[in-house]
């Protein structure tokens, strides 16, 4: 006899660890930009550029990436604009690293502030928190079958079973990793400036930010869908040089190509960082109208596919003695995908010794989870949205100020069946944000997030990797009573009753005219010893 086999991949995490940095640096003005009055706004974006491992330790490189807008007296422009970067170089401990095996490296830009030292010089600080861990994946074979050995020489495994084998089976069900990859998806496009904006001389800010995005399997690849938004200060090329802004937004359609994906699978999206990029040129008449757009997304993609089929969970027979080799192994289970749209919202008022809001040009937004913790059928979120208002004040000598607020939430994301030791991965994106000025101190801000959670659950269970057939032990054999009496001590099935006492569960059920397998405690059978083969 010989078992037949299938390769079951188990994934699981090797290794992971947290770490929250905080990079700082002081700045020069540089020489051809005027002196710094006031810092009005400050934006930063982080870039890795490299990861890699050795010795138990994996060693991040990046850096960050700030903008800021700020007013001056010594111009006849007072806004102004500079940027910079900050390099960084960190060292993660992570016992039981891999050295082979690829570290997944996300980050969360926490926290990005500019404090004016003086007129010339600047402090930037940015805290960053980095989430690393690392995959390890094995083949292993399982036993779903046990064939004679003339079957498995034919390579016919549909081939009748040797004369007393018996098989139980059990239905195996688990979340095969199918693939995973790093991609880009590109959002390009260009527009022209509406007639009533005049020419771009100088462009100060602009945000680029996708809404609405949604995704979903096609054939070969995924499709995405949603809004860029654009928002562009800038100074325009006419005599009054009065700030001038442009806020739009247009739909996007496009597809990241996957081989081998299909739309029965489950994806698991996460956009690691953006990079973008705005560029203004002449247009049919040289006049600088025209606007091109280039957003990066820089994806991690997963595809996962449930799979079941059946196992060999035990076998033996009455013509042989049959040794098995089992193994146990820990399975993943995809429990739920769940995907919840939360709807926060809340006044933000202007202190009274700031100038008076004249228009609201632009609102930025970062989501901060403060608490998860698993709950009875659910993760439990505390959070905050960290909201940033760019608007036009009345005040001529200082037309640009900043209105920040922080507005407290709390998610029940539902997860039937979820428990403690289950793993889970919880994604939050801004979807929309909307500000209304209700007066010149008040603006009322309405946010809708997206909160995707991925939960997995985990089984350990013992797999046969091998059997061995050896001759019948005869003296166990004539030692056992040709005719038992038997009480179930217990409910359950006759499996484990006709293995202790070499018959059959067919056997059983005809002798005691029983129409089910299972037995309830107390139940009366007659057992009859069967010896196959001699």
């Amino acid at each position: 006899m010989e078992l037949s086999t299938r390769n079951i991949h188990t994934q699981g995490i090797v290794c992971r660890s947290d770490m929250q940095i905080t990079l700082e640096d002081d700045i020069n003005v540089p020489d051809t930009k005027p002196d710094i009055e006031q810092l009005v706004k400050t934006q930063g974006t982080v870039q890795i550029t490299n990861i890699s491992s050795n010795d138990g330790k994996v060693i991040i490189r990046g850096y960050l990436s700030f903008s800021l807008l700020y007013l001056t007296a010594e111009d006849i422009r007072p806004v102004h604009n500079m940027k910079g970067q900050i390099p960084f170089d960190e060292t993660i401990n992570m016992d039981g690293l891999a050295a082979d095996k690829e570290v997944m490296c996300h980050f969360d830009l926490e926290d990005c502030q500019a404090n004016l030292i003086n007129s010339r010089k600047i402090s930037v600080r940015a805290i960053v928190s980095l989430h690393c861990c690392q995959e390890s994946g094995q083949e292993i074979a399982a036993g779903v079958d046990i064939i004679s050995s003339e079957a498995a020489r034919a390579d016919m495994e549909l081939l009748s079973s040797p004369d007393g084998l018996h098989k139980y089976f059990h239905q195996f069900a688990f979340t095969r990793l199918v693939s995973h990859k790093k991609d880009v998806f590109r959002i390009k496009d260009e527009l022209s400036l509406p007639k009533g904006k005049p020419n771009i001389d100088t462009v100060l800010y602009y945000e680029m930010t996708p809404q609405n995005l949604q995704s979903r399997i096609v054939e070969n690849g995924i499709r995405f869908l949603g809004d860029l938004q654009l928002f562009l200060l800038y100074i325009p090329e006419n005599e009054e040089r009065r700030l001038e802004y442009l806020e739009t937004e247009f739909p996007f359609d496009g597809t990241v190509h996957c081989e081998d994906c299909s739309e029965d699978m489950i994806s698991d999206i996460e956009i690691l960082n953006t990079t973008r990029e705005l560029e203004i040129r002449g247009d049919e008449d040289g006049e600088n109208r025209i606007l091109e757009l280039d957003l990066n997304l820089n994806l991690r993609i997963k595809f996962y596919k449930d799979e079941t089929f059946d196992y060999l969970e035990d076998a033996y027979s009455t013509a042989c003695t049959l040794e098995l080799t089992k193994e146990k192994i820990t399975t993943t289970k995809l429990l739920m995908k769940n995907q919840s749209v939360v709807r926060v919202s809340d006044r933000i008022h202007i202190s009274q010794n700031d100038d008076t809001i004249l228009q609201i040009c632009n609102a930025t937004g970062n989501v901060q989870i403060d608490e998860q913790n698993i709950v009875e059928n659910g993760i439990e979120l505390e959070g905050v949205v960290d909201l940033d208002i760019l608007y036009i004040t009345e005040n001529d000598d200082k037309p640009l100020a900043t209105a920040k607020g922080t507005i407290p939430f709390t998610h029940t994301i539902e997860i039937k069946g979820i428990q403690p030791e289950d793993d889970y991965e919880l994604q939050s994106t801004i979807s929309q944000i909307s500000v209304i000025m209700l007066d010149g101190q008040e603006i009322e801000a309405k946010i809708i997030l997206n909160l995707c959670a991925f939960v997995f659950t985990h089984t350990r269970q013992d797999i046969i990797t091998q059997i061995q057939e050896q001759p019948i032990d005869m003296e166990r054999i004539q030692a056992m009573p040709g005719l038992v009496g038997f009480i179930a001590e217990k409910n359950g099935t006759l499996w484990n009753i006709a293995k202790e006492y070499n018959t059959t569960v067919e056997s059983i059920m005809e002798l005691n005219h029983l129409d089910s397998d299972h037995v309830k405690q107390g139940d009366r059978l007659l057992l009859l010893k069967q010896i196959d083969g001699i």
